[in-house]
């Protein structure tokens, strides 16, 4: 149990968490060629320190980025509303200051959302820049890169703690702060691990700091103005009608000013954003616009993958174009742990012709298995526990443009292993007492013509955690990427599929041998267009 945790978390927040922290991918730490630095603070607004902090930024003429969490925004608006207004940028930090390793995928998007509409009720400018607390992933945080831009950091004066005062905070900054640099601080000290006192050294040791900047001709701005030349992307700031929520009426100067402010600093999004942002000024009440586990494992221990949805069938179909620089280095990491996985748990091929489906013997842990022949597998059985080769699906997803193509690849890569597999397991003498053989696939209907009975996983942390894997696996195989992981994906949830022994030997037994195993009593042109009616409205694109 202790080994499925573990690798569970490895890939859920782990390895996910070293690729964007090690190789950036998807997220900024800091620009080389930029002409000044970024001063951003985490976990406020404070009652006590956030005020301070805005006073001495105010008195150095200094412009800075706050990424804040939505519960203490809603607690301490005036804060929110001064950082606006005096100038700053403010940030998304989450709801409450809760990791991302421990919330599911939704639950971070919902409360990213949550966060974003109490800002925007405030500033009337929707927060798009995010940084998660502690700069800690999961996997499907690699799909907010389409909705935010994720800044991490270059530099940071570990001032969370008190212990080494202002000494500390000093001796990590003055001299050392470059153009280039993203500087993380806190003006909060209220958080897990943090002292509540430590904000007040901090403020204290950033007035040096300031002034030994200025003294060597460094300039600080807000990320989104340490980006020169690189505008957000419309659908950063763009949000459509029914999904935004309705701008309060300002009902004081102070709102009314807040509220046109806001319109001014939209204008540096964007034509549409300032647009949007001129409106509500002008009426505050308006709403502003196979298998699982590794190698695609068909098994209980992790989840399998599902080609990415190809687009619409009106849609002209371009060539697959290879992997960007850091996508690549992710793959290549990847595969290098897929094939770690298959050393550790000894997976073998099905055929060493065709490498389409791996599996490994194992004792079945899992839910009662009734099968449509009668037979049941229980907890305890022999059974072997079939993968996909996610190097196969890779190659695959790269020479296939639609989901079609994949589908008819697929099929015929099952039409000659399957009877291949089937024999190495009936002809090993060691494997008399194997029960069947079973995994968990996203693309399930298909399997019925190949003897599979499929069944629903009922184990919600089992189905949960499968999703997660398959979906991700999904991004880093398919040349897409992550882009349009989300999109017509609703009716790609996995099950198990199984088969028994005696239901293998009646279908793939007669005839067989090793030169020429049989194909079986199936029909592959019946799993191809069952296959085609799993796959979501628009993915089967114009392929042939």
């Amino acid at each position: 149990m202790i080994w499925v945790v573990f690798i569970f978390y490895l890939i859920y927040t782990l390895v996910p968490t070293f690729l964007i922290r090690r190789l950036g991918y998807g997220v900024f730490k800091s620009r080389s060629d930029s002409p000044c630095a970024a001063l951003t603070f985490d976990d406020g607004p404070d009652p006590q320190y956030t005020p301070q902090l805005l006073d001495l930024l105010a008195r150095k003429g200094t412009r800075a980025t706050f990424f804040v969490l939505g519960a203490k925004a809603e607690h301490y608006p005036d804060l929110i509303r001064r950082m606006h207004e005096e100038g700053h940028l403010v940030g998304l930090h989450n709801y409450m200051h809760h990791s991302n390793a421990l919330m599911t995928p939704w639950k971070v998007r919902r409360t990213l959302e949550h966060s974003a509409d109490v800002i925007e009720r405030i500033t009337g400018i929707r927060p798009v820049h995010y940084r998660p607390p502690w700069g800690v992933f999961n996997v499907f945080d690699f799909l907010l890169i389409r909705k935010f831009r994720i800044v991490l950091w270059s530099m940071a004066a570990f001032d969370w703690r008190s212990r080494g005062g202002t000494d500390k905070i000093k001796r990590k900054l003055i001299g050392k702060v470059k153009d280039g640099a993203v500087i993380l601080l806190h003006d909060s000290g209220d958080t897990l691990g943090a002292n509540p006192d430590a904000p007040g050294y901090m403020i204290e040791a950033l007035a040096d700091v300031l002034e030994d900047a200025r003294r060597r001709g460094i300039r600080f701005a807000r990320i989104d103005e340490h980006l020169p030349g690189r505008r957000l992307p419309e659908r950063l700031v763009r949000r459509s009608a029914e999904k935004r929520t309705a701008l309060p009426a300002a009902s004081s100067p102070r709102d009314r000013a807040s509220q046109a402010a806001g319109g001014a600093a939209a204008a540096a999004h964007g034509p549409r954003s300032a647009d949007r942002a001129a409106a509500t000024a002008r009426d505050p009440q308006a709403a502003v616009p196979g298998p699982r586990t590794t190698g695609e494992a068909v098994s209980a221990q992790l989840p399998q993958p599902v080609m990415e949805a190809a687009p619409a069938r009106e849609a002209p179909q371009s060539e697959p174009q290879p992997p960007g620089k850091h996508r690549g280095l992710a793959l290549r990491a990847w595969m290098l742990w897929e094939r770690l996985f298959h050393r550790l748990y000894r997976i073998q091929p099905g055929d060493s012709e065709h490498r389409f489906l791996h599996y490994r013997i194992r004792a079945y842990h899992g839910q009662e298995l009734v099968l449509e022949d009668g037979e049941i597998i229980r907890p305890g059985d022999k059974v072997a526990e079939l993968h996909l080769d996610n190097e196969w699906l890779r190659q695959a997803g790269s020479q296939n443009s639609s989901m079609m193509k994949l589908a008819v690849q697929m099929i015929r890569a099952m039409d000659k292993s399957m009877p291949r597999l089937a024999h190495r397991l009936l002809t090993d003498p060691t494997l008399a007492d194997l029960k069947g053989v079973y995994g968990i696939s996203m693309i399930h209907r298909g399997t019925k013509q190949f003897g599979f009975t499929v069944l629903p996983l009922h184990n919600r942390l089992w189905r949960w955690s499968s999703t997660l894997y398959l979906r991700v696996l999904l991004g880093m195989l398919h040349p897409g990427g992550f882009g349009r992981l989300q999109e017509n994906t609703a009716r790609l949830n996995p099950r198990i599929i199984a088969m028994s022994t005696s239901q293998m030997k009646k279908r793939y037994a007669p005839g067989l041998s090793a030169a020429e195993p049989s194909s079986g009593a199936y029909y592959p042109e019946e799993a191809y267009g069952a296959v085609l009616q799993e796959l979501p409205d628009g993915v089967a694109g114009k392929g042939g």
